[in-house]
């Protein structure tokens, strides 16, 4: 599909990519090179050209100063609209939407490189909070790996600062603190969201082992949550052993009750006859025993009646006397 449009006597238009309140994502092909780039222009319906060129400058500029092979390059911006490196695939949303909820092993494997691209952010001279980390803004490229689009709603995190300027973010995964009143957002925002994100595309299925970090990064208090990227990294590497220990101990504990039972069984029924000889030897000792009993209580209880009513006694018959 070709639009016919060029924009900027520089890129013909081939087609939307995607439209949000804002703004409007376009595909277009560099005439000078044949090149594909991505063309974000801001709504001008929506935002005055003062306000229009500060949202630009602020979300261009960020992009220019970030150099990394997961995050789009820069090539230029304008007053209304910048030029991206086109990223080729799908976004990890629809991914999931056409193949089904991932594997736990896919997921956490996309999970790893999520978490590089955010560490590298959180890391820089000027960390970067990106805030609106979903799998709509994950692109899943042809060779397999992700790359991170759409820095709108990201910001430079100030350590000085009390909030945020703008409360951003993505109902679903966005963390407690960027609805306001609870501080300025930071890395542990991009952890709550990752956290949401993975369980998301995981279709919220996953040993209790993974869950134990999801949970963790999604703690309501950020103080909770893992402190840094560096940290679910490692938590992430060592899980496995966790889970083939667990199932280890498992197996292990079901086999001793199965063991221990089939003992019992055995024992049961190879030592059937010696039990059930033992039970009538026991019973033949028992019952004489319990009827000599029972015999020196009635004499006794004659005894008694005996004593206290004297002469009358003998007209009280016995047990025996009444049934005849």
């Amino acid at each position: 599909m070709d639009t016919g449009i060029l924009y900027r006597d520089k890129y013909r238009i081939k087609r939307k990519l995607g439209e949000g309140g804002s703004s409007v994502v376009l595909m277009g092909i560099d005439e000078r090179k044949g090149s594909a780039v991505t063309i974000k222009q801001i709504k001008k319906d929506v935002y005055g050209s003062g306000e229009m060129s500060l949202l630009m400058g602020d979300e261009a500029g960020m992009l220019m100063n970030l150099h990394h092979p997961s995050i789009p390059v820069m090539i230029e911006a304008y007053d209304d609209a910048f030029v991206l490196e086109y990223i080729p695939g799908n976004s990890l949303e629809k991914y999931v939407r056409h193949r089904g909820f991932l594997k736990e092993k896919e997921a956490v494997a996309i999970g790893f490189e999520l978490l590089d691209i955010l560490s590298y952010l959180h890391t820089g001279k000027r960390p970067v909070v990106y805030r609106d980390l979903k799998p709509s803004n994950i692109i899943v490229r042809p060779d397999g790996h992700v790359s991170l689009i759409d820095f709108g709603a990201a910001r430079y995190f100030e350590r000085d600062a009390s909030s945020d300027t703008r409360n951003l973010g993505t109902g679903g995964f966005a963390a407690p603190e960027q609805y306001g009143n609870l501080g300025q957002t930071d890395p542990r925002t991009d952890i709550y969201c990752f956290g949401r994100t993975l369980l998301q595309i995981m279709g919220g299925r996953c040993s209790p082992e993974l869950m134990m970090i999801i949970d963790k990064c999604t703690k309501p208090d950020r103080d909770d949550r893992f402190n840094n990227c560096e940290e679910i990294v490692d938590a992430l590497k060592k899980y496995p052993k966790v889970v083939r220990k667990n199932k280890f101990m498992a197996k292990a504990k079901y086999g001793l009750v199965a063991a221990v039972l089939a003992f019992i069984i055995s024992f049961a029924v190879t030592n059937y006859e010696t039990v059930v000889s033992y039970a009538a030897y026991d019973a033949q000792l028992r019952v004489p025993a319990v009827k000599e009993r029972l015999g020196l209580a009635g004499v006794r209880i004659r005894q008694m009646i005996s004593e206290k009513y004297g002469e009358d006694a003998d007209r009280i018959k016995k047990p025996a006397e009444e049934d005849e």
